[in-house]
């Protein structure tokens, strides 16, 4: 397999997912990025370590789901930081 965007994703929210980076990946959101980084908080506190991450993209409109996948993919590749 040449690439895979979802063990991308999950790497980049493992190690790379912080405040900083919600405002990088969506700069350009309709509904701004401080409200996604609340509704992070919100689910990380709820899930305590397992989950967050799945349910804060499947509640994430597809627009916004891109946007976060795309800003995954310019920082990793698998396991392996670009």
């Amino acid at each position: 397999m040449e690439k895979n965007d979802v063990a991308s994703f999950f790497y980049y929210m493992w190690n790379c997912w912080c405040e900083q980076e919600c405002e990088t990946a969506f700069t350009r959101s309709g509904c701004g990025w401080r409200h996604l980084w609340n509704k992070w908080c919100q689910y990380s506190s709820k899930h305590q370590g397992f989950g967050a991450a799945e349910e804060f993209f499947a509640n994430l409109s597809e627009d916004n789901q891109d946007l976060l996948v795309k800003r995954a993919l310019e920082l990793y590749d698998r396991r392996k930081t670009r």
